[in-house]
């Protein structure tokens, strides 16, 4: 009776799900390519449209072997159970088993799996069971984080949080903690959900950004995106063995930031500020099954939220990665009938497909540059620039006027927020029917409608220009109608390009001046930095440099202080972890000179401050060294600790010694009750030696 439960051969049941196993190699192949296919053509569609067909696609990967398995299913006839050779399953394409012959006939598809399917179901079975362990353990992790090194925020931003959640739709209670156990904000839970906010970001981070980053947070809470990460958890579980599943979840996760960033941007209002607060979560991630705002790829959602979102992913080969997965999917399709034939004719088969996507940019404002590049100059329309329209709002800010633009072109919806002076909008004014202009030099933008001084709002014209096409055609640029709307958004002149070039910038796309705009790399900063040592800067890295702050003044003071030569990553990595000039000085007063640039990251990852070596000095552990400070950070050798442990009766615990205690969970109560068991004080290491031995009884 053993034997029939867990034989494959003999129990029906884990020969469907065996079956279901084996076919699902080439069904989730096909799939996969499906979803590239349909996401390739939908790249002009919103991310909530993209995001729908990722879950449905990946609803369709678990329905599939649930399927086969029902087809699979042969339960076993009374007399059959007694038969040397048990049933097989047959699939449409397979005939019944071959007549008795003269020859011995080659193995079916069926005969050469059924022996190995004990093994296949083991190995399934154990890697099931790996994973759920992982899982249940990153779950039970992140539940305890909600409850750990927390405490309420002031009520401002509990007032804000409230504010937010009626601006999103979300009725129930949202609550809100600082936490010491999180890198970055992330939401927990989803019946009872709760927002976990660093202290580190209450002090990195303006009002307004972290505003923004909570926005974030309730969107993943108005989308109950924490139950379907779950869910998606378990459907990587259960497949985990076919790459396909894994790219499909992380295509899900990928358009679900994107909808939450959407959303985020919705209540905030600027999309620039809302880029710039994620660029300060650069470099720090989320817990496994936490939901945190800096999910994804970070520089991919910040080119999308400031107009430059992502185009068709690309192999290194040059060719659409749908196209490539399409293929695949044939390929493993055709192979599933040649592993059949060639099994018959006794031919091995084997098929190996690696694809690597790499990321290509397209610009978004009326139709990707990618596209237009591609399509022959006499197919476009000459004048489709002329008399482009669309509607405008305004809103007065401090140093100028927030204008957001958005038109439809093609069937695509664009959508452009910039803060710009009052000087470059000629002839505004205040009444119900207003008339201004943005002139540019690709362009003029012609503005009509009401403004009050404060808000405004109506419908806008843009009017290329024609000579500016032959201006750019003198230093070296293609320039279509097509694209003159988006070099007139982002200002894109003539005399903008000579200077890069003579900067030493003159291979640049379209694409890439563009995003040099956005990101605010002018000459003058080319400049600075070059005189700073920095010359011959990678286009990439100098965006990099922008997005992070990395500034001139900045470089220079970092230099007064020690720290010169410093490479283009490392000013970066000052920049996401907060290491300037003021901390080298304050380290230095506290006793800590000439500290290396990587001990200076470290202190800042951990928390490693001036301030908590000035407490420590102040306790008796002056003389610590640095890794010893970072040591304490680790284990939450917290100067308040210390003082409970000398409330206790200990003073001047040796630092390995506190180290220890945190270790093996020594607190000042468990002292006090060591002690009392005892009837006598005890020796540190006699009381870490009996917690110890406690936990092993």
């Amino acid at each position: 009776m053993s034997e029939a439960l867990l034989n494959p051969a003999l129990n029906p049941i884990l020969q469907a799900v065996g079956w279901a196993l084996v076919h699902f190699l080439w069904q989730g192949a096909l799939v996969a390519g499906g979803l590239a296919a349909g996401l390739a053509l939908m790249k002009k569609r919103s991310a909530s449209a993209r995001y729908a067909l990722g879950v449905g696609t990946l609803a369709l990967l678990v329905v599939l072997p649930v399927v086969t398995a029902f087809r699979a299913y042969e339960p076993v006839a009374p007399a059959a159970k007694s038969s040397p050779s048990p049933a097989l399953p047959r699939f449409a394409g397979e005939g019944a088993p071959a007549a008795p012959a003269q020859e011995p006939a080659p193995m079916s598809l069926r005969e050469t799996v059924l022996p190995w399917m004990p093994s296949l179901l083991a190995v399934w079975l154990l890697g099931v069971a790996l994973l759920s362990v992982w899982h249940l353990s990153g779950w039970i992790q992140v539940r305890r984080m909600t409850r750990r090194a927390t405490r309420p925020v002031d009520d401002g931003w509990e007032l804000a949080l409230i504010r937010l959640r009626r601006r999103l739709g979300i009725e129930h209670a949202v609550m809100l903690l600082e936490s010491a156990a999180v890198p970055v904000p992330a939401v927990i839970g989803w019946l009872r959900p709760v927002i976990l906010v660093p202290a580190s970001a209450f002090a990195g981070l303006t009002p307004e950004q972290l505003e923004a980053i909570l926005a974030h947070e309730l969107a993943h809470v108005r989308r109950h995106d924490y139950l379907i990460n779950l869910l998606q958890a378990v459907v990587e579980t259960l497949l985990f063995y076919h790459p396909a599943v894994w790219w499909v979840s992380s295509q899900v996760r990928q358009e679900r930031e994107s909808c939450c960033d959407d959303l985020a941007v919705s209540v905030c209002g600027d999309r620039l500020g809302y880029a710039r607060a994620l660029a300060a979560l650069e470099g720090l991630r989320t817990p496994h099954l936490a939901l945190g705002a800096d999910g994804g790829s970070l520089l991919r959602r910040i080119r999308r939220l400031v107009g430059a979102p992502e185009g068709i992913p690309e192999t290194a080969g040059g060719a659409p990665v749908a196209w490539v997965a399409g293929a695949l999917a044939l390929a493993v399709l055709l192979g599933g009938a040649a592993f059949h034939d060639g099994a018959r004719a006794g031919l091995p088969f084997e098929v190996r497909v690696m694809a690597e996507p790499v990321t290509k940019l397209a610009m978004k404002a009326d139709a990707p540059f990618a596209a237009a590049q591609k399509e022959p100059a006499s197919s476009r329309q000459s004048g489709d620039s002329q008399g482009r329209r669309g509607q405008w709002t305004a809103e007065r800010t401090e140093d100028g006027i927030q204008l957001q633009m958005t038109d439809r072109h093609d069937g695509n919806r664009s959508q452009h927020s910039h803060n710009y002076d009052l000087s470059e909008l000629v002839g505004l004014s205040t009444g119900s029917n207003v008339r201004f202009e943005m002139p540019r030099a690709a362009g003029t933008f012609h503005f009509q409608g009401r403004y009050d001084g404060e808000l405004g709002e109506g419908t806008f014209t843009f009017q290329g220009n024609p000579s500016y096409i032959q201006e750019m055609s003198r230093i070296g640029y293609q320039v279509e109608q097509d694209d003159l709307f988006k070099l007139a958004l982002f200002d894109i002149s003539p005399a903008y390009v000579s200077e890069l070039k003579a900067a030493g910038y003159d291979d640049l796309s379209l694409d890439k001046l563009v995003e040099f705009r956005i990101f605010e790399v002018t000459p003058e900063y080319i400049r600075d930095m070059a005189g700073l040592g920095y010359r011959d800067v990678p286009a990439d890295k100098l965006v990099a440099f922008r997005i992070h702050g990395v500034n001139p003044d900045e470089v220079r003071e970092l230099a007064k202080v020690g720290l010169r030569d410093l490479s283009a990553d490392r000013l970066i990595e000052f920049r996401i972890h907060g290491v300037k000039p003021e901390l080298v000085r304050a380290m230095a007063d506290a006793g800590y000179e000439n500290l290396s640039a990587s001990k200076l990251v470290e202190l800042k990852i951990h928390g490693a401050t001036p301030e908590f070596a000035r407490d420590m000095a102040e306790l008796g552990y002056r003389d610590v060294s640095l890794d010893r400070l970072v040591e304490f950070r680790i284990h939450g050798v917290t100067p308040e600790f210390i003082r409970e442990i000398a409330g206790a009766g200990h003073e001047g615990v040796p630092a390995e010694d506190l180290v220890s205690m945190r270790i093996h969970g020594v607190d000042a109560e468990y002292i006090r009750k060591a002690e009392a068991r005892a009837g006598h004080k005890l020796e540190i290491e006699d009381i870490i030696d009996r917690k110890i031995m406690g936990r092993h009884d």
